[in-house]
């Protein structure tokens, strides 16, 4: 009988559903659209945040992070990154071994559809201590993953999820 309610409660669904205007859940294509639409917007006018939650170094396991504090942004023509890093580092120059923890100037952003529900953006930059290239893909629901690959260190994944907090999302069981 436990493992019966068990089997129920972990069946029920949550979707992401936006408030309208009135207050009142827009249905659930209408959330989807919206949703879909804002993420392809905030990607090709470069004003978005990943808020990320878990790690896959290339060597050693998937780490989940439990601080809500780890972001990849992007505004206009600057990327800013609070990424924890754990993995090799080859010639790393010093003071740089706390992560990826930064703000500069983007060097090239380029942006597109890669498939029917999902968006991929590139990005270039560096800072005094390394190059970075950022390929971050975005799903039509908002989940997102990050491949980091600098100079100095061996790539990183990241996956999270883009923050649209100007929806009104609120979850609906």
């Amino acid at each position: 009988m436990c493992i019966g309610v068990l089997l129920l409660i972990g069946c029920g669904t949550t979707d992401n559903t936006v408030i309208g205007t009135d207050g009142k859940p827009l249905s659930k294509d209408e959330s989807a659209k919206v949703i879909r639409n804002t993420v392809e917007s905030k990607l090709e006018n470069r004003d978005f945040r990943i808020l990320v939650d878990q790690m896959d170094p290339t060597y050693g396991p998937t780490l989940h992070l439990r601080d809500n504090d780890w972001a990849l942004e992007v505004h206009n023509d600057s990327i800013g990154s609070v990424l924890p890093y754990i993995g090799r580092g080859y010639n790393v120059p010093y003071g740089s071994a706390m992560g990826f923890h930064f703000i500069t100037r983007i060097n090239s952003y380029t942006v597109e559809k890669v498939k029917p529900n999902m968006w991929r953006a590139k990005i270039t930059c560096n800072t005094a201590q390394d190059f970075y290239t950022f390929v971050v893909e975005v799903y039509d629901n908002g989940s997102a993953y990050i491949s980091a690959n600098t100079n100095y260190r061996d790539l990183i994944r990241f996956s999270g999820d883009m923050d649209l907090r100007g929806l009104s999302l609120k979850r609906v069981k």
